[in-house]
């Protein structure tokens, strides 16, 4: 990428790893805090110190990697088991919301910021975040019971529903032991890497491609870039949706559901992807539409291995996806550096 900063591919590919090696650092630990002491104060912390990060250097990824298994606490004490896929998936839709929008304000706060150009998108997504955390604090609870919005309708629904959650002690050990013995939870640690693979090489390399191989320009390359995150956004809800109606029908049940959404999500990612590469000179549009589909149909995934974590574990659900992202982290970290020793030119 041409511009202030000049570098070779392969330091492109280290600074588009080094999120990951920030997030990598906090996610097992957010799980085990959320579990002691809720999701609501370890997000809303977490958020906030990204923030201050965001607003003053590049550490922020080291506090970012919580949120997630701090969401997963959460969702395992408010979301009933026929509600989950949807409800889980929104919480994951909701990120890709950022993406879309970050990712055209950042081309035109490049070009047209202030200080300096660049510099502008930390200051001002750093400052919408500490924005965001007095509304997390504000209207988010720990726990149905807590809330002050809920109705007793629906208060009685959640808590009749998960009513063995409920009444298990959250504050338990973890069984870290049998976690790590456990057959399905390392066969939902394998999917959950392949899930995570392409995303991560996406995320970091989307713009790449588009700037380097199909010629756009720092403007439109934003716009572009956040097209496919749409697709994205909307395949995570419909695969939500979708996986809750099979469930609540009785046509699939909730292990052929998740495996039906990992088959529909990675093969379709991988038909596409590699159909874009066999895309020549002049089809950039066909590239786009090639991307669009392989990177938005991936979302249906969310309907797989992410919400399997609370079907499996539903106590220990923020510990047990703090290991796995800390284990796809990996995917984060060399993606992106395997994508620069490849394409040195």
């Amino acid at each position: 990428v041409m511009g202030e900063l000049v570098w070779k591919k392969d330091e492109q590919g280290y600074v588009l790893s080094a999120f990951f090696w920030g997030y990598i650092c906090s996610q097992i630990i957010g799980g085990y805090l959320a579990g002691r002491y809720g999701g609501r104060l370890v997000i809303g912390i977490t958020v906030l110190g990204s923030a201050i990060l965001t607003l003053i250097g590049p550490l922020a990824a080291t506090t970012s990697g919580a949120i997630f298994p701090a969401f997963h606490t959460m969702w395992s004490v408010w979301a009933p088991p026929l509600e989950r896929s949807l409800l889980t998936g929104l919480t994951y839709a909701g990120a890709q919301i950022g993406n879309t929008a970050v990712m055209p304000l950042s081309g035109l706060l490049c070009k047209y910021g202030f200080a300096g150009g660049w510099p502008s998108i930390f200051y001002v997504i750093g400052a919408v975040a500490v924005l965001w955390c007095l509304l997390w604090f504000f209207f988010v609870s720990d726990r149905p019971s807590q809330s002050k919005r809920i109705s007793k309708k629906e208060l009685n629904y959640i808590e009749n529903s998960l009513a063995d959650i409920l009444a298990s002690d959250s504050k338990k050990a973890v069984p870290w032991l049998a976690i790590f013995k456990s057959v399905p939870v390392w066969a939902l640690f394998c999917g959950h890497f392949a899930g995570d693979w392409g995303a991560y090489i996406m995320a970091t390399s989307l713009p790449l491609f588009m700037n380097d191989v199909l010629g756009l320009d720092f403007a439109s390359l934003g716009f572009l870039t956040a097209i496919p995150y749409i697709a994205y956004f909307v395949f995570i809800n419909l695969g939500g949706f979708v996986a809750d109606k099979l469930q609540n029908a009785n046509i699939l049940s909730t292990i052929a559901t998740r495996r039906l959404a990992m088959i529909v999500a990675l093969g379709s990612q991988a038909i596409f992807l590699i159909a874009s590469g066999h895309c020549g000179c002049g089809q950039e549009t066909l590239v786009i539409i090639f991307l669009t589909l392989g990177i938005g149909l991936s979302g249906v995934q969310y309907a797989g291995f992410v919400v399997n974590y609370l079907d499996i574990a539903p106590t220990f659900a923020g510990p047990l996806l703090g290991i796995g992202n800390t284990i796809t982290c990996i995917a984060g970290i060399i993606g992106p550096l395997m994508v620069g020793k490849l394409t040195p030119t």
